[in-house]
């Protein structure tokens, strides 16, 4: 009986956030877009910013899976100079603290929903910042690092450009850029974006961003892509 029960729940929960998903279709892109992680996060936490296929219990395997297989090569890309790092879309802040580690510098994570910074955890080589109108906190070329980590293809295209003009913004001359997509050959749902790693060479014209590696989550191609921005 309860586990029957149990069962019921979850329907009624997942039908719930079906007419949710669906009622805001109706709004902008960029408030659609908003209140879909606002209501997917309030709802998962941490587990929102996860392909929702991992079990609750799997997060933190698969965020060190994730280390594994991308920390050595940013490695190879780093100069001792690059030690500030700002973590793109860094959600529950899963990475942000191990990458100023990484570089032996500093890292901010920056995120428009709070409820996720909320949870990253503290640190003193860490900072969070909220972002408002799709815009980075932070001043022109602040940053000498940019960890994009599966946020790109949460975010429609009539608002990328923004996105781009922003991360080009605050990264210096010759900075570092690592993007981290999903380029599954699939087709793209009402909230996520399935692009290929062509598209995001092509979307950040004063970077060289080259793939150099790739892996599989849940049987989706995730593409690493690195360069550094023209000086």
């Amino acid at each position: 009986m309860e586990a029957e029960l149990s069962v019921r729940s979850m329907n009624l929960r997942n039908f719930t956030l079906s007419i949710l998903y669906n009622a805001i279709k109706i709004l902008p892109a960029s408030a659609r877009t908003y209140t879909y992680w606002k209501i997917r996060s309030r709802e998962f936490g941490r587990m929102s910013v996860l392909n929702l296929s991992h079990s609750s219990d799997e997060y933190e395997a698969v965020t060190t899976a994730q280390k594994n297989e991308i920390f050595p090569v940013l490695k190879k890309y780093l100069r001792k100079s690059d030690t500030i790092c700002l973590d793109f879309g860094c959600g529950p802040g899963r990475f942000t603290a191990d990458l100023a580690v990484l570089m032996n510098g500093t890292c901010i994570g920056v995120d428009p929903i709070s409820e996720l910074i909320h949870l990253a955890p503290k640190n003193d080589r860490v900072s969070y910042k909220v972002m408002h109108k799709g815009r980075i906190p932070l001043d022109q070329e602040s940053v000498d690092v940019i960890w994009c980590c599966l946020v790109l293809g949460g975010i429609p295209e009539s608002l990328l450009s923004t996105t781009v003009h922003e991360m080009l913004r605050v990264l210096r001359g010759g900075g570092l850029m690592i993007l981290i997509e999903n380029t599954s050959a699939k087709h793209s749902g009402d909230y996520w974006m399935f692009r290929s790693a062509e598209f995001y060479r092509t979307l950040f014209p004063d970077v060289d961003l080259q793939p150099v590696h790739s892996y599989t989550d849940c049987g989706e191609t995730i593409s690493v892509i690195i360069g550094r921005k023209k000086t």
